[in-house]
């Protein structure tokens, strides 16, 4: 697996609030989070995350799906305790979404709305369910997907890490195939951009990094009123050494 990753600040912050973790010379983990909270706190609750979850995930010997929700729980604590003992940073906290593999298996940990999609045989599919309030309310049949991508309260999120002592953790294991491609982001490149331009972007020509470009290039002309960041996740290549 070799992952490509990039952010932007987007055109209407004034930081970037989020961050994500790239996977070192032998590791086989990524993830991608996006903070919220007053002052600087939402940036520090996204790094605070991807820290602690890297550094647990560094010491697993196996990775399962326990191992995947023992990191985030982890990241959960770090980010929780942190909001309470400063008080800067009360009520604090990030999104979380990760991807590990372990042989020919994919695992995703997911809490937020930080999407994690599969791209395979030039067809997407979304992998990860946002914890939202529009989510909940196209699952009631109150919004249709077309609605909820307006809707004034689109941001409010209703899972996250960091705001509570215990989180719910969503976990996904699938088998890979070399070839696929697991494209996860921040709601900044979701909320700007099309699915199926996300996967004719996929699918078309040229590499990697510079697809990623094309994307935030296409988030930040549809307004870009958020941090954008995103990564491409490719089973069966390998990093450079």
């Amino acid at each position: 697996m070799k992952v490509y990753a990039i952010t932007d600040i987007g055109r209407a912050r004034a930081l970037n609030e989020d961050s994500y973790y790239l996977p070192r010379e032998g590791e086989r983990f990524c993830a991608v989070a996006d903070g919220m909270g007053g002052h600087n706190a939402g940036e520090v609750a996204s790094a605070m995350a991807v820290q602690a979850f890297s550094e647990y995930m560094r010491e697993v010997e196996h990775i399962t799906t326990q191992a995947l929700y023992a990191a985030v729980e982890r990241a959960n604590d770090e980010v929780y305790r942190a909001a309470l003992e400063n008080e800067g940073m009360s009520g604090m906290g990030t999104t979380f979404s990760a991807l590990a593999e372990q042989g020919e298996d994919v695992l995703l940990a997911h809490v937020g709305d930080s999407r994690v999609y599969l791209v395979r045989q030039g067809a997407m599919l979304q992998l990860t369910t946002d914890h939202t309030l529009v989510e909940e309310m196209i699952r009631k049949g109150l919004l249709t997907p077309r609605e909820a991508r307006v809707h004034p309260q689109r941001n409010i999120i209703t899972r996250a890490l960091g705001t509570d002592l215990r989180v719910e953790i969503d976990l996904v294991q699938l088998s890979a195939r070399p070839g696929d491609v697991f494209f996860l982001c921040s709601d900044g490149m979701t909320n700007y951009v099309e699915e199926r331009e996300i996967l004719r972007t996929a699918v078309g020509e040229g590499d990697w990094q510079d697809k990623l470009k094309r994307l935030v290039s296409v988030a930040l002309a549809n307004g870009g009123a958020d941090n954008i960041t995103a990564l491409f996740a490719v089973i069966g290549e390998e990093a450079d050494r």
